[in-house]
């Protein structure tokens, strides 16, 4: 059976641009190396290189295999860098690729009726945040009423992961995280998903860190889960 760690390093280490090191500086673990490569595999992200209007070959000048597009089209990279000595992954691209086709090929939930990697804006001024001010959510899963099912929270490490898991089952709501994990999930006020889901290398398969979320003006509540919950209704 194939080495899923030497098979998605060696599928990433083909992706850098240029054919430049591309050092892992946080190691790959097993569960984001299987379905970071079972999302390639099953088309779920098709990287190719950087079409004519690629906002990074604009701004480098130079192309890379590591393009790919979000489900609405728009034009992201595994490399931040395509230029220099080395080149420098985000990281978090890995688990988040990974727990994204996990969903979609495991679960059953729906890509069509998904988001990947959405820039959006604050409607309302929230704790830290103000209104305007654009943000970045890594994943959403829609209901057949377009409302989100399932919003997912992608890090880097097992450590960022853990840490911010801890603060929530610590204190259970949002008014009372410390300042710094308040302002990583905060965008609950604004959103109002059904459920989240924090995902890192280590804790996608079997998914570990799902809650239930329960928004009541300018404070949530983060009811523990065992699962994923089941994908909505299809859009019809």
């Amino acid at each position: 059976m194939e080495n899923p760690l030497l098979a998605a390093t060696q599928l990433i280490e083909s992706l850098a641009p240029g054919g430049r090191p591309a050092p892992i500086r946080t190691p790959l673990d097993h569960d984001e190396c299987t379905w970071f490569l079972g999302a390639v595999t099953a088309g779920i992200i098709n990287f190719g290189g950087c079409p004519p209007g690629c906002f990074r070959l604009k701004k480098r000048g130079e192309t890379g295999p590591d393009h790919f597009d979000t489900p609405a089209g728009k034009p992201r990279h595994l490399f931040s860098k395509p230029t220099g000595d080395t080149a420098w992954l985000n990281r978090e691209y890995i688990p988040h690729i990974a727990a994204y086709a996990l969903a979609i090929e495991h679960y059953g939930y729906s890509k069509i009726h998904s988001s990947f990697s959405l820039y959006r804006s604050f409607s309302r001024d929230l704790i830290s945040k103000k209104q305007g001010q654009s943000y970045e959510t890594d994943a959403e899963f829609y209901s057949h009423s377009g409302d989100i099912h399932l919003k997912m929270e992608a890090k880097a490490s097992a450590m960022q992961t853990a840490r911010l898991v801890r603060e929530i089952e610590e204190h259970g709501q949002l008014t009372a995280l410390p300042q710094a994990a308040a302002k990583e999930v905060e965008y609950v006020l604004g959103l109002s998903p059904a459920y989240l889901w924090i995902v890192g290398p280590g804790s996608i398969d079997p998914p570990r860190h799902v809650y239930a979320v329960t928004v009541n003006g300018t404070n949530a509540a983060f009811t523990p889960l065992n699962d994923l919950p089941e994908p909505p209704d299809a859009v019809t």
